[in-house]
């Protein structure tokens, strides 16, 4: 009992103690607030005020789709058509009219090689097929006349026709002596001067077709089942030239280690001032649909990399769709993939991300135009 009554008493002066010593103490009983954002903290970061939140207000702007052209965009380069122009029989040049850099029509003498034998093999088949003409029309006459059977005609036609056959083929080998351009376009580079003996397949020169030129690009599989042969392109060049054309070639076959098709756009070229090696962007029109012209400002990354645009969905609920970017003017980047009507997210909020329930601020901005 006595022990007991001891731990009691200690106890007792024990609280008084400590009662005492917080009297003293400068506030006295006051408890401070303590803010939660101020401890200090290992094991968890505390939250960003710049991090977005739900029910938070966000700008957006209101847009509607309009229907336009809807373009693809491939990154293509000029090539022209060259083609090495070569003799089909033997012979010494004896002409050589035209100079490298000079603009040739189509059928122009580019190599005339000696054609004294090959002339006077014409001259020779002329000359029987004129005596083969009068023999047949002095049988057409006997016959006629009752004086010669038709047997006799009949040999002096073939004859005539044997003739004509012969001529043609003297006439054939005179052209081959004469090697013109295939085509209009640049006479290139001269491989065969005045004095030079050319075998058959022996090269004259180069001819390189610049009007039209062809701009060539390689197009994805999705790409090549959009683009319509005979469709309309643009391209613009590298110096912000813009030139129109038209789609002339699309591959059917993809190449083996590309597994991309080759495309081909026609461009008129008149005075030849796009050369063969630029590059440029190509945008071949797939048909009409719906877009928005949007700022480039509005166009951001999300968390995977993938450049588009933010809108706010149904519930209010940010969402964020890629980029399809089918035309770019001075006023704006037209981009499909979204809804008809959408509220766009504004530039400078980048905190706002997709999940996110906000409380849309609506602006007005006027409405986009079809080209």
């Amino acid at each position: 009992m006595p022990r007991l009554l001891t731990i009691m008493l200690g106890a007792i002066a024990l609280i008084v103690a400590i009662v005492g010593i917080r009297s003293l103490m400068p506030g006295g009983d006051d408890i401070r607030d303590v803010q939660a954002d101020k401890i200090p903290t290992l094991d968890k970061a505390l939250p960003d005020a710049s991090q977005g939140r739900n029910g938070m207000p966000v700008v957006v702007i209101r847009s509607q789709a309009v229907e336009r052209p809807l373009f693809l965009s491939v990154g293509g380069r000029t090539e022209a058509r060259i083609l090495d122009v070569k003799s089909q029989s033997a012979g010494t040049v004896t002409q050589a009219p035209v100079t490298e850099g000079m603009l040739v029509e189509k059928d122009a003498l580019l190599c005339g090689l000696d054609v004294d034998g090959a002339s006077a093999k014409v001259r020779e088949a002329e000359a029987a097929m004129a005596g083969k003409r009068q023999a047949y029309d002095a049988a057409a006459k006997l016959v006629a006349n009752g004086w010669a059977t038709q047997g006799r005609l009949t040999s002096a036609k073939a004859a005539l026709d044997g003739a004509q056959a012969s001529l043609d083929v003297a006439r054939s080998d005179l052209r081959k002596m004469q090697v013109r351009a295939p085509f209009r376009g640049v006479f290139e580079k001269r491989n065969a001067d005045v004095g030079q003996f050319l075998n058959p397949g022996g090269s004259c020169g180069v001819v390189v077709q610049l009007d039209p030129i062809v701009f060539v690009a390689q197009a994805t599989e999705k790409q090549a089942g959009q683009i319509i042969v005979d469709g309309n392109a643009r391209v613009r060049l590298s110096d912000g030239a813009e030139v129109e054309g038209k789609v002339t070639y699309l591959a059917r076959v993809a190449d083996a280690s590309t597994r991309q098709f080759r495309l081909e756009v026609s461009v008129p070229n008149p005075g030849n001032a796009i050369t063969v090696g630029r590059t440029a962007e190509i945008k071949v029109e797939t048909g009409r649909g719906y877009a928005h012209r949007v700022s480039p400002a509005l166009l951001l990354p999300d968390d995977q990399g993938r450049i588009g645009v933010r809108f706010v969905d149904v519930g209010g609920v940010v969402s964020f769709v890629p980029a399809d970017i089918i035309d770019e003017t001075p006023d704006g980047i037209w981009v499909a993939g979204l809804p008809r009507n959408a509220l766009l997210v504004a530039e400078g909020q980048d905190n706002v991300k997709a999940g996110l329930r906000v409380t849309p601020d609506v602006r007005e901005i006027p409405g986009a135009v079809a080209p």
